[in-house]
């Protein structure tokens, strides 16, 4: 089996080393194993290191949903040193000593995070705007200021202290930037602060401890890389299993309805998304269910999107 076929469709959980980008992985992985289409779920910064999704072939399709599910870091906030990037590769902008703080007043002004928050991306980041990166935006010397953005923060636990240095772990959604909670961290204690080092440790189900070394794709040696099924690797989704009558009517573009059905996978009721199972467990769709738009009567979803061949036979 040749490494293309091996890791096509796939999903691969990688432990990013500290240095290259989270696209640098991407074009390496490449290079070795000759798909080209291949993506990530989520930067990494160059400094972090931790788990990186990457998608390959009809898997990237579904990269959106890897994105949405929650994430884990443990990082280390560095108090009294404020950098251009609000990490230890910026220059350093303000600089005060770190007073004796007490333990109490850290932990509660990390405990003020839990819930929705509402963070300023760092002006070196990758959202875009007007068609560029605001750290190429910001590396030119623009003056930028992203947006504001809720979150949640669903825990942000204390692991240590041994000032300067204050060792977190949080969980988190969707677009937060580890970076702007350490920078208000400071703030909140009245001191400048950055990030010294930044690990993701989990990404949903996906934990560091099952990661592959990213060193080792750099060196072309995949040996011992598990490439993941899609329909298992969505596993944290709900799923319909429709009968093997009613696969050809999906794939032809009807939507299902509940008499096209079944079985079902966790719970369906109020999810969002649902993935489309054929009797024999393989994902044929990911079905979209927008309360927000309406939905033909009877029907289960709004819209799918397959990932399946039209024309591919059960």
């Amino acid at each position: 089996m040749t490494l293309t076929s091996k890791f096509k469709n796939k999903l691969l959980v990688v432990n990013k080393h500290s240095g290259p980008t989270s696209f640098d992985v991407v074009r390496y992985f490449r290079k070795a194993t000759k798909i080209r289409k291949v993506g990530h779920t989520g930067t990494l910064d160059p400094m972090a290191t931790g788990v990186l999704l990457l998608c390959t072939g009809k898997a990237t399709k579904a990269v959106e949903h890897f994105m949405d599910i929650e994430k884990e870091y443990e990082f280390t906030v560095h108090l009294g040193i404020e950098t251009t990037t609000l990490d230890a590769h910026g220059d350093v902008v303000r600089e005060v000593e770190c007073p004796e703080i007490p333990e109490s007043d850290i932990r509660a002004a990390a405990a003020s995070f839990v819930g929705d928050y509402t963070l300023t991306p760092p002006a070196y980041s990758a959202i875009k705007r007007d068609g560029r990166r605001l750290y190429d935006r910001a590396r030119a010397g623009e003056d930028i200021k992203a947006d504001g953005r809720v979150v949640k923060i669903y825990s942000l636990d204390v692991t240590r202290i041994e000032l300067p240095f204050v060792e977190l772990r949080v969980r988190c959604s969707r677009g937060t930037y580890v970076r702007s909670i350490a920078s208000d961290l400071g703030e909140r204690l009245d001191l400048p602060a950055h990030v010294s080092r930044l690990t993701r440790t989990a990404i949903g189900p996906y934990r560091m401890v099952d990661a592959f070394p990213s060193e080792r794709i750099f060196e072309g040696d995949l040996e011992g890389l598990v490439g993941i099924e899609l329909s298992d690797a969505l596993d944290f989704l709900p799923g319909v299993v429709l009968k093997n009558s009613s696969r050809q009517q999906l794939l032809d573009g009807g939507l299902p309805v509940e008499e096209d059905v079944i079985g079902t996978v966790g719970k369906v009721t109020n999810s969002p998304y649902l993935r489309i199972l054929d009797e024999a467990g393989h994902l044929l769709a990911i079905g979209n269910r927008d309360r927000g738009h309406a939905v033909e009567p009877g029907a289960l979803v709004r819209s799918y999107r397959l990932f399946v061949d039209r024309g591919a036979s059960s």
